[in-house]
């Protein structure tokens, strides 16, 4: 599965904003990665073994990433959304995407590529045509491979939002 377009997702529960706040701070480390190359190596150096779910949350906005073991995912899937209060409980709704940086990035790469295609098909060059085009779509699926991010983001939101009274007798 392949993430280019942002995936809205809804999660509801009966828990007041206050304990899904408490239950993600718990949850999660936290971590901001601000454009920083070196920053993002050293956290992933640090977790480099552990499976681990990594973002912040400031006000009503919610940021969450997740980390596998033994990967250098720095620019993986992320959930982006808030927690709002409804009657009877409360809602996360936000959207499952690549952060936009990988997205603007991709989208260059993949352009330049099937130009460069396209050049060499009208140069008669299609040996080199072929090439390029293979490029741009190993760099499509590299670069916007899910690898079952999605699935396990939606698993930890769902598990924040469960209204269970054994997880949340400190709450």
């Amino acid at each position: 599965m392949f993430v280019v377009f942002p995936r809205k997702r809804s999660f509801e529960s009966t828990l007041s904003p206050k304990q899904i706040y408490r239950r993600f701070d718990k949850a999660i480390i936290p971590f901001k990665a601000r454009g920083s190359v070196v920053g993002v190596s050293k956290f992933i150096k640090k977790y480099k073994t552990a499976e681990v779910y990594y973002g912040y949350r400031n006000s009503e906005k919610i940021r969450v990433s997740h980390h596998a073991p033994r990967k250098t995912d720095g620019s993986s899937t992320t959930f982006y959304g808030s927690i709002k209060k409804v009657s009877g409980g409360s809602v996360i709704q936000g959207k499952i995407m690549k952060p936009l940086s990988t997205c603007i990035f991709g989208a260059i790469c993949v352009i330049a590529m099937l130009f460069l295609a396209l050049v060499c098909a009208a140069l008669e060059i299609y040996t080199g045509a072929a090439v390029f085009a293979l490029a741009a779509a190993v760099t499509f699926v590299i670069l916007f491979r899910d690898g079952g991010k999605s699935a396990r983001l939606t698993a930890f939101l769902e598990e924040i939002t469960r209204n269970d009274e054994r997880t949340d007798k400190n709450g």
